[in-house]
């Protein structure tokens, strides 16, 4: 193909024709109109259907009269002799309670199979056995010691003997050197006798006066050494009743019935002195330190009664304060009384956190109300048949019921100051009353409306 063929073709193609934006389309302004009109038109129908349906709307018909009263159940504030009470928390501990410990420095030798935790145990019951053979040496070699103090003592006894016989002997031969003596210096005084032979007879004399002493030397001793003897085998005696003490310590017993409440070693286990062995508590005398608010020292006196609970729901026990303490706790503000308890029924047991209520044994006229009477430290009172709400200040509650009341609610509180003679209250404070409305008051316990009484 030639060159000039080629150009041709392409000379053959064609630019497609641009439009000119720049000029409006004919039917855009028509559709624009078009919409605004219909949207007018439509609002315009709206707001006319609304002014014809207020204007044609019936007319709520007015009721000409006063305001209906509210009707409130009321109750004629009761006024009872109450003791103070003083609400505390405390844990229950027994009164028979011991760690056993180890007397000695041994090995755990052997346990009962039927000492475990939980097991009763009787006064001397064996709890453990600790291996004894220290100290049956140490008893062997005493009693060694023992007898070889025993035969110095009775070698003293037959020197003793010996000497008195010695010395009869002595005193005797000094009796015949001393006339022996006598007879030599009369035959030198008559030249039958020669000086050599009066300084042999002094001589004499004089050796045998010399063993008397010596004699009476060793006779003098005696009392002494027997006294370091008999010294010697009280000290050996001493030591022996320590070692047999030892023995018997090897051997670990309950010292009063109770319940093995921990074991805490085992069979082969090293303890020394002070090691506890086993833990026993008696589950019958219990005491509960119950901690009570520090302001109320001097009004709570031993012999005051105490209710004391496990749970909300759990029956109260009572008990009285046996003790109270000289002294109060500065960081809690608190202080304790002890309340004993009689734990043979089990509702009771030894490490139990429980609360305890105590009642002074001094009684005042109260003014008592429902719990729920009472909203923000007010109560409404209804005086000639309005509302007055007034300040209060409850001094402590209290879960018992109130006779005579009408009511068989179980929580009430008591009030630091009175209410006035007769004074009637709301009972339940949920519901707002505005201050001065007027109600139809109901006295519960006073209507014949059943329905009323008790709610």
């Amino acid at each position: 193909i030639s060159p000039s063929r080629i150009s041709t073709r392409f000379t053959t193609f064609t630019v497609p024709r641009i439009l000119d934006v720049t000029q409006p389309r004919p039917n855009l302004l028509v559709s624009i109109v078009t919409r605004v009109v219909v949207c007018g038109v439509v609002l315009g129908v709206g707001i006319l259907v609304a002014v014809v349906l207020t204007a044609t709307g019936p007319t709520a018909a007015r009721v000409e009269g006063g305001v209906a009263a509210a009707k409130i159940r009321v109750l004629r504030v009761p006024s009872i002799p109450v003791a103070r009470r003083w609400t505390g928390y405390g844990t229950i501990r027994s009164l028979d309670a011991a760690t056993i410990p180890s007397e000695v420095v041994s090995t755990v030798e052997s346990i009962p199979g039927d000492i475990e935790a939980g097991v009763a145990v009787e006064a001397g019951r064996l709890i453990a056995k600790l291996r004894p053979f220290d100290f049956l040496e140490q008893l062997s070699v005493i009693d060694e010691q023992l007898a070889e103090v025993d035969a110095e003592i009775d070698r003293l006894k037959t020197e003793s003997e010996i000497l008195v016989r010695r010395r009869e002997i002595v005193e005797r031969e000094l009796e015949i050197i001393s006339e022996d003596l006598d007879r030599v210096r009369s035959a030198a005084d008559r030249g039958a006798a020669v000086d050599r032979e009066v300084d042999s007879a002094e001589q004499r004399l004089l050796v045998a006066r010399r063993a008397v002493v010596g004699l009476d030397e060793l006779a003098s001793l005696l009392p002494v050494r027997r006294s370091a003897a008999d010294a010697r085998r009280e000290g050996l005696l001493a030591s022996r009743r320590l070692a047999e003490e030892q023995v018997e310590r090897c051997t670990v017993v309950a010292p009063f019935d109770g319940v093995l409440s921990d074991l805490v070693v085992g069979v082969g286990e090293q303890v020394a002195v002070g090691s506890p062995i086993a833990r026993i508590i008696g589950p019958e005398r219990l005491e509960l330190a119950l901690r009570i608010p520090a302001s109320c020292r001097g009004r709570v006196v031993p012999g005051d009664r105490v209710v004391v609970r496990r749970t909300v729901t759990a029956d109260p026990i009572e008990a009285v304060i046996a003790r109270v303490s000289p002294i109060d706790d500065a960081a809690t503000r608190t202080m304790t009384v002890y309340v004993e308890i009689d734990g043979r029924d089990g509702r009771i047991v030894p490490g139990l956190f429980v609360s305890g209520t105590v009642h002074e044994a001094d009684r005042r006229v109260r003014s008592v109300v429902p719990r729920r009477s009472i909203r923000h430290q007010r109560v409404q009172l209804v005086e000639d048949e309005r509302i007055r709400s007034v300040p209060v200040e409850p001094l402590f509650g209290f879960d018992d019921p109130v006779a005579g009341s009408g009511l068989d609610d179980r929580q009430w509180m008591v009030l630091a100051e009175p209410l006035p003679e007769g004074a009637r209250i709301v009972i339940d404070a949920s519901r707002s009353l505005p201050e001065g409305i007027l109600v139809e008051s109901r006295v519960v316990g006073e209507t014949s409306d059943a329905g009323e009484t008790g709610r």
